[in-house]
């Protein structure tokens, strides 16, 4: 699991006995299942006449530790209750026949290792943060627990996804995608899912977009995982920050639990610029099939660019270049390296054009001018009052906050004449919703305007 600090964690608990004949007798639960009773085939054997041969079984779970009754005669208590079966956290004590389990955190923090390599299936980078990142996937392709890939969009969460699912057991397997971003009726159902006696991957594409009413859905996939049902590797994407983000109900906070225990982060295009030459240089060879070189600071102001969809971007602006952005894959001529290259230098180090003076004054002017009407309405509550203190006509102000898009309601169609008398001396009201500016304000607002 992945701590408050972000550092990975194998997950491992202590089963002590501190009370009963058999007080100081320990265990470790580690991965799988730990069996606790008088026979000699459980892991943690007891000498209590009052515990039954097979007592308890106790399994690592995200939320804690699972805690199995096996259906012995004198029960498991915590807390004064009967449990039958429950997560506890741990520290957690229960007591069996004559004895007291406690449940002991012993977790060991797994060193971070820089891999060596450049590449990770599809995934490129030679930068710190990435063979950080590698160095981890690594590590983790070879389990089966669920995975939470969070970064900002373009950063590459579903490409590592296929590059784990490689390198898992499961990659003989399908991979099944539900992208919460559809609607329920466009992506496969969960209850069928849940279902499913195959092997197979579990791509979970923005589950923090997943709608209130899927929620328990998606907790029943993790919690048949743990139980061994369901035998799939989960991997849910999402963007910065779903743990941190709040949890509106128990159901949620539980749900977190799951899909935030083992998080990853990829780093977007602007911590990893010292890999955008080696970032090129592979999507040239992957969309052209030929290979280029670039001088030392030949694309110095590609790295200054603002790259708003982070790798993606920077693929985009490469088969833009080489006219490839249609998928055809032509043959370059003998020259075709050079040709591609001196393709790429100029979209890549363009830097944005000024606008003309008189365009930038005219913006400023536009945007304050807007501004000023919106604030001037929204604190008065009323157009009539805004138009007194705006020193203007009422039809003259309200014209302005049309040609502004300041006015969402106002109809051509005049009232009946019965409501005109009757609210004859009732100021006018106007329900307003910000817009967008259509054509720039012919003037700034009048000099007579009170001071704010």
């Amino acid at each position: 699991m992945t701590d408050d600090r972000s550092t990975l964690n194998v997950r491992r608990v202590r089963v002590r006995v501190t009370a009963g004949p058999d007080r100081g007798r320990e265990a470790m639960l580690e991965a799988g299942t730990l069996l606790v009773g008088t026979h000699s085939d459980n892991d943690l054997v007891l000498r209590d006449p009052a515990v039954g041969k097979y007592h308890l079984e106790l399994a690592l779970v995200a939320a804690g530790v699972r805690v199995r009754d096996l259906g012995s005669d004198g029960g498991t208590q915590f807390a004064g209750q009967k449990l039958a079966n429950g997560v506890l956290p741990s520290g957690s004590e229960m007591v069996i026949g004559r004895t007291t389990l406690q449940l002991v955190g012993a977790d060991l923090q797994v060193p971070q290792l820089i891999s060596d390599r450049a590449t990770f299936g599809p995934m490129v980078g030679q930068t710190t943060a990435m063979r950080e990142l590698f160095g981890i996937v690594e590590r983790l392709a070879a389990t089966d627990c669920p995975l939470l890939l969070e970064g900002e969009e373009g950063t590459g969460r579903t490409l590592l996804t296929k590059a784990i699912h490689v390198a898992s057991r499961f990659a003989a397997s399908p991979v099944t995608v539900v992208d919460f971003r559809l609607n329920a009726m466009d992506r496969p159902s969960l209850v069928q899912i849940a279902q499913r006696s195959d092997t197979f991957t579990l791509l979970l594409e923005h589950v923090g977009d997943a709608p209130t009413s899927a929620l328990r859905e998606i907790l029943a996939l993790y919690e048949r995982r743990e139980e061994g049902v369901l035998d799939a590797r989960i991997i849910a994407t999402a963007l910065p920050g779903l743990r941190s983000s709040p949890t509106d109900n128990k159901l949620r906070r539980e749900l977190m639990a799951h899909v935030c225990a083992v998080r990853l982060t990829l780093p977007p295009l602007r911590a990893r610029l010292d890999d955008l030459v080696l970032l090129v240089r592979h999507f040239v060879h992957e969309i052209a099939s030929v290979d280029v070189t670039f001088g030392d600071g030949e694309l110095v102001h590609a790295m200054t660019r603002d790259y708003a969809r982070n790798v993606k971007d920077l693929r985009a602006i490469v088969a833009h270049a080489l006219d490839f952005d249609t998928g055809s894959r032509s043959q370059f001529p003998a020259a075709g390296p050079a040709r591609a290259r001196a393709a790429l230098l100029m979209p890549l180090n363009a830097r944005p054009k000024p606008p003309d003076p008189a365009v930038a004054k005219q913006r400023v002017l536009d945007a304050f001018t807007r501004d000023w009407f919106e604030r001037l309405v929204h604190r008065t509550g009323d157009v009539g009052l805004a138009a007194r203190e705006a020193g203007m006509a009422r039809d003259e102000f309200e014209q302005e906050l049309e040609r502004l898009r300041l006015q969402s309601k106002r109809s051509a169609t005049p009232p009946p004449k019965s409501t005109e008398r009757k609210n004859s001396r009732a100021p006018k009201k106007s329900s307003l919703a910000p817009g967008t500016l259509s054509s720039p304000p012919s003037r700034l607002p009048p000099k007579s305007t009170k001071p704010r």
